[in-house]
């Protein structure tokens, strides 16, 4: 290991990591989070929580342990920012020469930041670390591994976005699997994506260096219904994130000889399958994803600020709300719902081509099983009864033409 503290940082002394942890009525599992935090192996870190204005007990579980240790720096927003300006915010105070972005719902190994660290401060030329995540369910409860790589490897990082590209996935990580440079943070998160925040800045962090995965769970990714994650499923917000990664990173997908359209086309179809597995497996419906689709914006053109409106305003509603994006975001959306109409007309097409089929080979069927019950009540096939009985008891061959031999 390059550098472990044996005492805790000072609050006057600039950490070697900031973990930025933002907060919004985490309180069920926040808790939990922090104490993950508190047992890590790598001691010199600090702690930012940022409250975005929680109508539970966060603030007070977040300065019960503030009190208790002074690398936790817990601070509110005087105004609902919503989850990925909430993390620009924890940069802004960030003093940590690593950035390590953290979830209030999940917990990360005791030894993580510790592994992370000594990637970075060996390797320059990473800017950003990923490595494996187990899935929990809301008692804690291990409901599968993910780990993508079988030993610890270094990617370029346009490998690593042009495979996202290719995926239509993230499987470099959620924020709790991530570390990254304070001099790479740029502008941050682009608090305009409603899902895929988080790739989309990975991406951008990647375009400076190489991806180093660590090949073992660093973190443990809480899956319930009332998850950020679940929300934007279920509202379809995903499915207008992909578009606009598509059309950002063009591109790159020129460059592998596929066009626009055949990205869009393809992304219809992935789109299609994660909406079949959420009405197969989640009991998703179209009431809803359109419960709140009426609820009204916020002030100046903002989305609303209600946690179920901000998660779950669905793709119809957000192509509708076209006073907070730009004409380009506007545009790309308005792409990706004329190939979904493309392809649903195609589908249909090929649904009314096998339909006629189907008819014109029942209807041929109908027509052999009249023959064969005309010939089976016919006197000749009666009379010929005996005889056939008389061939099947002495098994005598029987020639082409029907008769017996």
């Amino acid at each position: 290991m390059t550098e472990t503290s044996k005492s805790k940082v000072s609050p006057k002394v600039s950490p070697k990591v900031s973990i930025c942890l933002p907060v919004f009525n985490g309180a069920a599992y926040l808790g939990e989070a922090i104490e993950s935090a508190l047992k890590q192996t790598f001691t010199n870190f600090e702690l930012l929580i940022i409250d975005d204005g929680s109508t539970d007990s966060s603030v007070e579980i977040a300065r019960h342990y503030a009190a208790r240790d002074p690398r936790i720096i817990v601070s509110t927003n005087s105004k609902r920012l919503g989850l990925f300006a909430n993390y620009n915010a924890c940069l802004v105070k960030a003093r940590g020469v690593y950035i390590k972005p953290f979830a209030q719902d999940d917990l990360i190994e005791p030894n993580s930041i510790a592994r992370m660290v000594e990637v970075l401060d060996k390797y320059p030329e990473v800017t950003l670390v990923s490595g494996g995540k187990s899935l929990i369910d809301q008692s804690g409860k291990e409901t599968k591994r993910i780990i993508q790589l079988a030993q610890d490897t270094t990617i370029p990082g346009k490998e690593v976005i042009i495979a996202h590209l290719i995926l239509l996935g993230n499987w470099v990580g959620e924020p709790s699997v991530v570390m990254f440079r304070a001099r790479d943070i740029g502008l941050g998160f682009d608090h305009s994506y409603y899902h895929y925040g988080d790739i989309e800045y990975w991406f951008r962090i990647l375009e400076k260096g190489q991806l180093f995965y660590i090949s073992d769970v660093l973190c443990q990714f809480r899956s319930h219904s009332a998850s950020t994650t679940t929300k934007n499923l279920l509202g379809l917000y995903f499915a207008i994130d992909i578009f606009r990664l598509g059309e950002r990173y063009k591109h790159l997908l020129s460059e592998l000889g596929e066009s626009t359209e055949h990205f869009f086309k393809r992304a219809v179809e992935t789109i299609a399958l994660h909406v079949d597995h959420l009405i197969r497996n989640e009991g998703v419906d179209m009431n809803r994803v359109i419960a709140v689709a009426s609820e009204p914006s916020g002030a100046n053109g903002e989305p609303c600020q209600s946690e179920l409106a901000h998660s779950m305003r669905p793709l119809t509603a957000a192509i509708a709300e076209e006073s907070y994006r730009t004409d380009s975001d506007n545009a790309i959306l308005r792409q990706g719902v004329f190939h979904f109409s493309r392809r649903i007309t195609g589908l249909l097409e090929e649904l009314i081509a096998t339909k006629n089929e189907l008819e014109h080979r029942q209807a041929e069927c109908d027509r052999l099983w009249v023959a064969v019950n005309q010939m089976t009540n016919s006197v000749s096939w009666r009379l010929t009864a005996p005889l056939r009985t008389v061939r099947e008891k002495i098994n005598l061959p029987q020639t082409p033409g029907g008769s017996v031999s």
